[in-house]
């Protein structure tokens, strides 16, 4: 296949005729799994393939595969530096599974974890779905990374350490679908939250969190008036429209979205990053249904509690009224 038969598709690719789509894949060893997948899931590679789509970074394999922070450092610092707002530079990838979370099923999982230049740590993760408690979960992890961060600096400073060597370290979830809190400030789809006191004290507490609701995003930006505009299209869009914009806006994302088009040519990778999607996607599910039977569960104990308090307020009720007939 010479990609001078075929015109460009103004996405880093190249336009291919149906049949010739259709051909790569048929004669791809990865066949038998592409015909395994879903049939939402067959078409969204089919496109690809055809170069009709671009990818849907926000796929875990695609978004690790685009910003894997030991062959593409740069661009998670470029990413994380335009969420912030301040210089980043990643220094290196810690291990994202924790030692004291890994044996807790969660539908958030530690997507990439980064030490910063300046010691600080980082936490990029993925949401699909907008799940019931966002906040609390963050939490969780964001604590985690201090305590990981705390373990690491007494291991190395010994006897030197102080509470002082300890850096912030930033929770930054990037939400595809974003849950109805999110859409009850229907207007703003970043928000960055840190811990402050209500009378002015200033104390360094470390944690620092940031939303970023994709969807909502997509509701009400319609132009690329900034780098950061450019980032969440990138993250959030297949469609060519979007993709030409920011090229056409932005020209280095060219590079991001030529190694995306590559895929057109290695469909079995292709097919392996989906295969890795559905399996993850269908682990979130199952957990995700047995999340919402433990919350359906405690609601119907707390309802029982609450006829329990009733019935006994009425058989106290029923005491003193035949008390009173007593009388």
């Amino acid at each position: 296949m010479k990609n001078t038969e075929y015109l460009s598709n103004g996405m880093g690719g190249i336009v291919l005729p149906e049949k010739e789509a259709r051909r790569i894949l048929e004669t791809s060893p990865a066949y038998e799994a592409y015909l395994n997948l879903t049939e939402d899931y067959k078409r969204e590679i089919f496109d690809i393939v055809r170069g009709a789509k671009g990818v849907k970074i926000t796929y875990d394999p695609f978004f690790k595969h685009i910003f894997d922070p030991v062959l593409h450092g740069e661009r998670l610092s470029r990413l994380l530096t335009v969420i912030i707002g301040q210089k980043v530079t990643v220094k290196q990838v810690l291990p994202s599974q924790s030692r004291r979370l890994a044996a807790e099923a969660s539908l958030i999982i530690m997507d990439i974890v980064v030490e910063l230049e300046n010691g600080a740590l980082a936490n990029v993760e993925i949401q699909k779905v907008g799940y019931r408690f966002p906040g609390q979960r963050s939490a969780c992890y964001s604590s985690d990374l201090v305590i990981r961060q705390y373990d690491r600096q007494k291991s190395r400073k010994k006897k030197k350490f102080s509470y002082r060597d300890l850096r912030k370290v930033y929770t930054i979830v990037l939400v595809e679908n974003s849950s109805s809190e999110f859409h009850k400030v229907p207007d703003q789809y970043i928000h960055r939250s840190s811990q402050k006191f209500d009378t002015g004290l200033e104390l360094n507490l470390l944690q620092e969190y940031i939303f970023i609701a994709l969807d909502i995003f997509k509701e009400i930006t319609h132009n690329i008036d900034k780098e950061l505009d450019a980032w969440l299209y990138f993250l959030s869009t297949d469609e060519p429209e979007d993709i030409k914009r920011v090229i056409e806006t932005y020209p280095a994302f060219l590079e991001l979205y030529k190694e995306i088009a590559a895929f057109q040519r290695e469909p079995e990778e292709l097919i392996a990053m989906y295969n890795e999607t559905l399996a993850m996607y269908d682990k979130n599910t199952v957990e995700l249904m047995i999340e919402e039977q433990q919350e359906e569960i405690r609601r119907l104990a707390e309802a029982l509690e609450r006829k329990d308090d009733e019935l006994e307020r009425l058989r106290q009720e029923i005491i003193r009224l035949n008390g009173n007939i007593e009388k």
